[in-house]
């Protein structure tokens, strides 16, 4: 689907989308479950699944009413969101948890995820605040599974950089977290 295409169907009020129109929104539907499927496997029993996830995640790209500029703009918008959405559902399991202190339920185990979360989004917040477009790069692969090709379009520079500073973020990340 070409860029001016996808744009056009994005910033409409899709309302009253032509037929191929309807068939192109289904298509980004499916980029986006395919995204958030992949989040399971990273983040195992985060509380919400994959439909949920890309629903809430398109709910909130319509509640901002963001124009986007072109297809990688609104799938790195989406990774925003999708971030944020986990880590809010890791901050309530953990307030779950925390509250029936009980070690045998199966809880325990998003228990375990949502601290693993929750430590990692303190440390994209530092990361952050040394080196946002670390930060950046790291959400936009992490939590949106766009391609280096992708994000170097986006940030406008080349996907040589955009590697070597993933690399640069997941140690960095990794050291952080001690995992």
């Amino acid at each position: 689907m070409a860029n001016n295409h996808f744009t056009k169907i994005l910033n409409s009020d899709q309302k009253n989308l032509s037929p191929v129109q309807q068939k192109d929104m289904e298509s980004i539907y499916l980029n986006l479950k395919m995204i958030a499927k992949s989040q399971k496997f990273k983040i195992k029993s985060n509380g919400l699944n994959t439909t949920a996830l890309v629903n809430e995640a398109w709910l909130k790209t319509k509640e901002t009413k963001t124009s986007f500029n072109d297809r990688n703009h609104f799938f790195a918008y989406c990774s925003v969101v999708m971030r944020h959405l986990l880590i809010e559902q890791a901050r309530k399991y953990k307030l779950m948890t925390s509250i029936d202190d009980n070690k045998n339920l199966p809880q325990e185990e998003i228990y375990q995820q949502s601290d693993y979360l929750l430590d990692l989004e303190r440390q994209l917040v530092k990361l952050k605040n040394f080196s946002p477009r670390l930060e950046q790069i790291f959400t936009y692969r992490f939590f949106g599974e766009m391609d280096f090709d992708a994000i170097a379009k986006l940030l406008n520079i080349s996907e040589r950089t955009v590697i070597r500073e993933w690399k640069k973020a997941r140690i960095m990340l990794s050291v952080a977290i001690g995992k």
